[in-house]
């Protein structure tokens, strides 16, 4: 069997595509299909439409990256944050099923837009949330149900510096982390500081400490980021060099040592007023709650 390679051009404004690597051309039942769609603005900047332009199909799936999946032949999606996406079409014909994608750039965010997770994090406006004053709002164990370690009531005065701190969500799609001039160094799984070079004692700190520390750790104290939402996913991504939720040392899938550009966190519960997110960060998971007044 020969294999084909399709690359595809929209001049639309704003509207761009990419090549999708080869796929086989023919089966035993008939050739596959030759995919192609069409995307074409909608009405407002965050919709569009997207129609199937291949011939004899009987079955067309869409994956819309960030917003989830569609099926038919002709179907519009409302994409409300700026940025650019990827759109991948799955058409089938006797012969079997073939794909191709393309990218859908929106230009603005929409103003109107507040629902499901993005609602429940922000309010709408802005929405400030701490980790939870409670047992357990620090847990580390090697799966959701078993526990290595957790915070006991009595550590939510130890650690003051690390509970008074602010996880703030704006409508706008800005996220602030608010340390409120302060910030719990934390430890190793056999109590010595992490990073082992930051030059601190284990506990708590003034913030101005993060200046004075070696490499770029300084990333790690107050500052300003931006964040997405996928409530497909269940995920939480924070954007920015530094952004973090519930412990600095934590990324999107291991115990970090250096600040990061952007982590993701895996969302088991999001209501009005509490909030518990999770990372596999390898040998284990850690878990974090977090509650909204």
């Amino acid at each position: 069997m020969k294999f084909l390679k399709f690359c595809f051009f929209i001049s639309l404004i704003g509207i761009f595509s990419s090549c999708e690597p080869a796929i086989e051309d023919h089966t035993l039942l008939g050739d596959l299909p030759n995919p192609s769609f069409d995307i074409i603005q909608g009405s407002t900047p965050n919709e569009f439409r997207l129609v199937n332009t291949t011939p004899d199909v009987f079955l067309t799936q869409w994956e819309i990256q960030d917003q989830g999946s569609l099926e038919g032949e002709d179907v519009t999606t409302t994409i409300s944050f700026m940025g650019t996406y990827d759109v991948t079409m799955t058409t089938f014909n006797q012969g079997g099923h073939a794909s191709v994608t393309k990218q859908v750039v929106v230009t603005q965010d929409d103003p109107n837009a507040c629902f499901g997770y993005f609602e429940l994090l922000t309010g709408c406006s802005e929405k400030v949330w701490k980790l939870a004053a409670e047992e357990g709002a620090l847990f580390v164990g090697p799966d959701l149900d078993n526990l290595w370690w957790q915070n006991n009531a009595g550590d939510v005065d130890t650690r003051a510096c690390h509970f008074n701190d602010e996880y703030i969500f704006r409508a706008d799609g800005e996220y602030e982390y608010d340390n409120k001039g302060d910030f719990w160094a934390d430890s190793d799984a056999n109590g010595n500081i992490f990073p082992a070079d930051l030059g601190l004692t284990v506990g708590c700190q003034t913030s101005d400490a993060w200046q004075t520390t070696p490499g770029n750790y300084a990333e790690w104290d107050s500052g300003v980021y931006t964040f997405t939402a996928n409530d497909a996913a269940n995920q939480l991504t924070i954007n920015g060099l530094g952004a973090w939720m519930g412990l600095y040392k934590v990324g999107s899938d291991a115990e970090v040592s250096t600040p990061q550009s952007s982590i993701t966190y895996n969302v088991l519960e999001l209501t009005e007023n509490r909030m518990v997110l999770w990372v596999n960060f390898g040998p284990g998971v850690w878990r974090f709650t977090f509650t909204s007044n």
